[in-house]
């Protein structure tokens, strides 16, 4: 049976970061949405995820310390850190009388899969409800202090913060790939100069446009002179933060028998 209620919530969902902070999300709507992001597809049925709702505001201004100080995220009244987490799967394997080796790239690799599942789930859910979110990765790069401010046990990465909320109007979503840009037959098909042109007028023209901004062929011009694609990127992950980032990340998931050399 058609449903196209829901391919309409996700064709049209995006993120949101202007929350009405005087409206507060009852338990029964938080609920809902926690209980569709446990409903995610999940390899094995293992279920590898763990949700933190962050209701405690100590725990919310420390954390929110490690997320660049997003001003946004504090008008939002729902915060849900989305964790990788193959303790619960081991312990559960140990209490039944097993003790096994489920670590490495491959269940890391899944695990990072099935939370992703479910953070989508998530983000979808709330938009059903007539809410908005927004996805926050900044706590990501900060792995050791978000363990130890939600006492994370061995084996469990926070990977994601969803700030969640009734939306101050809503922005249209944002410019994507093309089409046939991201979908392929077959096999691999590389993108050429043009493409790259192409999509990132248009990305500009949308984001213009979303700001509220007068849009003119001349501003276009300037705006397409002033910045590319691949400079934009660039200066935003910048060389050095990605390096010692990724240093930084590769060690914590040794250090935590997340991954084994």
């Amino acid at each position: 049976m058609e449903n196209p209620a829901m391919l309409d919530t996700i064709l049209q969902r995006t993120s949101v970061r202007h929350f009405n902070k005087d409206r507060q999300i009852s338990e029964e709507v938080t609920r809902k949405i926690l209980t569709a992001g446990i409903r995610a597809p999940s390899a094995g049925n293992i279920q590898p995820r763990t949700f933190i709702i962050l209701k405690d505001q100590r725990v919310r201004d420390q954390v929110y310390e490690l997320c660049e100080d997003q001003a946004f995220m504090n008008e939002a009244p729902l915060w849900i850190v989305v964790c990788v987490d193959i303790h619960r799967h081991l312990k559960a394997a140990e209490l039944t009388g097993v003790h096994y080796d489920y670590t490495g790239v491959l269940p890391y690799t899944m695990s990072v899969l099935d939370a992703a599942l479910s953070l989508e789930n998530l983000t979808l859910a709330a938009e059903a409800l007539g809410l908005g979110s927004v996805m926050i990765g900044s706590i990501i790069e900060h792995p050791q202090k978000a363990k130890e401010i939600l006492q994370l046990p061995e084996h469990c990465f926070a990977i994601c913060i969803l700030c969640i909320g009734y939306p101050i109007g809503k922005p249209r979503p944002r410019t994507k790939w093309d089409y046939d840009k991201i979908v392929c037959d077959d096999k691999y098909r590389d993108i050429e100069l043009k493409d790259v042109l192409e999509y990132w007028r248009t990305f500009m023209f949308g984001d213009l446009e979303r700001a509220g901004k007068e849009i003119s062929p001349e501003i276009m011009e300037k705006v397409s002179r002033k910045e590319s694609y691949g400079r934009r990127y660039a200066d935003h992950y910048k060389e050095e933060f990605v390096k010692t980032t990724n240093k930084k990340i590769s060690d914590f998931l040794r250090t935590q028998n997340l991954v084994t050399d």
